[in-house]
């Protein structure tokens, strides 16, 4: 018999992530083919680049990509881990999941940078990139899926949870050994900032939170009714884990 890979399907949000990411790696590319143009100084990350008012690259910097290898390494992550999740969390959750570790990564490089880097060439250098994002999958993996096999290194088979964090070592290693390795920082912030938000929406006081705004939405876009009806739940209702 021969084996089967499984392929997920390439789910809505990840793919508009993959589409963005690919076209402005080629108009990245055909702009310098033209003249020293380059989309970096502008909707990469840096501490220059926010001092100057460019407050919207906390969000824009993932989708450059230095290379084609990098882009296609981060797409496959984005469909063959992002899809999954997606399909299990909905649209809605898992889009609010990326933009927590897209800020969250940010904001912790910012705040290491304006700290030990500020008088170095590492404060004006833009970090752009989905490492942070993978970093942030790896770490969902690893928290609900803990004995899945990765491969480390595309040869040696090891479990989920060892994988994670093998990952947050090699992340603070380049971190702290190494000046031009201060944007490990930002994919140590995605993955914090992954694991706070799991831990968030899971938590018995934000689901009571959610219903009551679901509510309030809901009746707010339905016509009024003078009709008194009302849901009883039962209060011995536990309610469910949504990152599983």
């Amino acid at each position: 018999m021969q084996s089967q890979i499984y392929l997920p399907k390439l789910t809505l949000i990840n793919k508009i992530f993959i589409i963005i990411s690919s076209v402005l790696f080629i108009l990245e590319f055909a702009l310098s083919k033209m003249g020293s143009l380059s989309l970096f100084p502008f909707l990469g990350l840096s501490g220059s680049a926010i001092l100057k008012g460019h407050i919207y690259s906390l969000v824009t910097y993932p989708f450059l990509s230095q290379s084609i290898l990098e882009v296609i390494l981060n797409s496959l992550m984005l469909w063959l881990m992002g899809s999954e999740f997606e399909a299990n969390w909905g649209k809605k959750r898992y889009f609010n999941f990326l933009l927590t570790t897209i800020i969250g990564g940010a904001v912790l490089y910012l705040a290491v940078i304006f700290i030990f880097f500020q008088n170095s060439v590492v404060f004006n250098f833009p970090i752009s990139g989905f490492s942070g994002i993978v970093g942030a999958l790896c770490l969902a993996y690893a928290v609900i899926y803990p004995d899945r096999i990765f491969s480390f290194l595309m040869i040696i088979p090891v479990k989920a949870k060892y994988f994670c964090m093998i990952l947050v070592v090699i992340s603070l290693y380049q971190g702290i050994a190494s000046p031009m390795g201060a944007g490990s920082w930002g994919q140590l912030g995605a993955i914090f900032s992954a694991y706070l938000f799991m831990i968030a929406v899971s938590h018995r006081n934000f689901k009571q939170l959610s219903d009551k705004m679901n509510k309030i939405t809901q009746l707010r876009s339905k016509p009024k009714s003078k009709a008194k009806l009302s849901i009883v739940k039962d209060d011995s209702e536990k309610p469910p884990k949504y990152w599983q």
